[in-house]
C-alpha cells in the first residue's frame, strides 16, 4: 500500500479516502449496476424476447461501452492468478455478480427455476472469461466482439441456445 500511495503521489491515509480496501486498490472499486435503460429493457423481456440472446446482447453493449487498456487488464489478470488473496476476492465479487444477475433473470422470467438462472449466469461468466483470454491473446481487446463470438460458439456446441421459453 505504501508503494501504491507513492506511485499515486499521495499519503497512504489519503489513498484510503479513494479506495475502501487494499483489494479495491488493486482490483478497482466494484462496478455498480448496468445502464438503467438497458436493465429495464432486459427486465421487460427485451431486446429479443429470448433469454440467452438477451443476456448476450446486454453484456455485449456493456462490454463495448467499457474503455479498457489491454496491458492493464493483462497485468491485473497476472496479479490475480499469482496471489491467492486476490483470487479469493475476485471469486467473492463473482459470487455477488452471479447472485445479482441470477435474481434479475428470475425477476424477468418469473417461473424460471433458480437453478436455471444460476446456470445461465455462471455459463455466461465462464464464457466472458474465455472471451477475455482470447482478446488478450490477439491484443485487440475488443471484448464485446470476442464475447459475441465465444457465446455463439458455445451455443453452436450445445446445439443452439439453451431451451428457455421466450416471453409472451
Amino acid at each position: 500500500m505504501d508503494d501504491l500511495a507513492a506511485c499515486a503521489d499521495v499519503s497512504r491515509r489519503t489513498l484510503f479516502n479513494y479506495v475502501p480496501s487494499k483489494v479495491d486498490a488493486v482490483l478497482g472499486v466494484a462496478d455498480g449496476d448496468p445502464d438503467p435503460a438497458l436493465l429495464a429493457d432486459f427486465l421487460s423481456g427485451g431486446p429479443t424476447g429470448h433469454l440467452m440472446t438477451d443476456v448476450k446482447e446486454l453484456l455485449c453493449v456493456a462490454l463495448a461501452a467499457d474503455d479498457v487498456d489491454a496491458a492493464e487488464v493483462a497485468r491485473i489478470r497476472r496479479l490475480i492468478r499469482s496471489d491467492p488473496r486476490l483470487y479469493g476476492a475476485v471469486h467473492e465479487r463473482l459470487v455477488d455478480v452471479v447472485s445479482m444477475f441470477s435474481g434479475l433473470i428470475e425477476q424477468r422470467e418469473g417461473a424460471v427455476a433458480p437453478l436455471t438462472a444460476q446456470i445461465v449466469t455462471r455459463l455466461t461468466v465462464s464464457l466472458l472469461d474465455v472471451a477475455l483470454d482470447e482478446s488478450l491473446a490477439d491484443g485487440s481487446l475488443d471484448l464485446a466482439q470476442h464475447f459475441d463470438r465465444v457465446f455463439t460458439g458455445a451455443a453452436d456446441l450445445l446445439g443452439g441456445a439453451p431451451s428457455v421459453p421466450a416471453r409472451s
